[in-house]
């Protein structure tokens, strides 16, 4: 009985215990590193808040020009495609391509690399000069070594290089602004 009670102890000490919500090493605020990333063209600088709860994933953009302040939220899932309205896109500002009026885009994301990568795919509905389009954009969330730096890859139907955002994560308690 003893070997038996000895044997489970240690095999529960082998076995990594079931993530939680909360527990992914993404949650928390990130600070870009202007001078390691694509430029902002048209913002002087963004924060990133992860929030993963189980199979959702908030991720908030908190982008800044000069006064003006935009706060948005993508919320995604990783078990099933979902309709997120209005989707945030860094560059619609610069670009000056908008979402339609009311308009949804479904969204689909995964992770990937032992829970490493996050990947987003997202049909972005849109107004242009020629009328209504859709872009499709494909973006991975990137943990690097140590956890403290997030790399961000976007890659548009639209465009033939990648936009690189590099991150540093903020302390837990620091509310720095942009």
């Amino acid at each position: 009985m003893k070997a038996l009670l000895f044997s489970l102890i240690l095999l529960g000490a082998l076995i990594p215990p079931v993530s939680n919500a909360g527990d992914s090493q993404f949650d928390g605020r990130w600070q870009l590193v202007p001078e390691r990333s694509s430029a902002l063209d048209g913002w002087t600088n963004m924060h990133l808040t992860f929030e993963v709860k189980g199979d959702q994933v908030d991720i908030t953009h908190d982008m800044r020009w000069r006064s003006t302040r935009v706060v948005a939220t993508n919320s995604v899932n990783t078990e099933k495609t979902v309709k997120v309205p209005n989707f945030f896109r860094v560059e619609q500002r610069h670009m000056a391509v908008y979402p339609n009026k009311d308009s949804v885009s479904p969204v689909s994301a995964e992770w990937l690399d032992k829970d490493r990568t996050l990947k987003v795919i997202a049909m972005v509905p849109v107004e242009v000069s020629q009328g209504e389009s859709t872009i499709r954009i494909d973006c991975e969330y990137r943990l690097g070594a140590g956890d403290d730096t997030l790399t961000v890859i976007e890659l548009h139907s639209t465009r033939n290089n990648p936009l690189v955002y590099r991150f540093k994560k903020l302390p837990d308690g620091d509310s720095s602004r942009p």
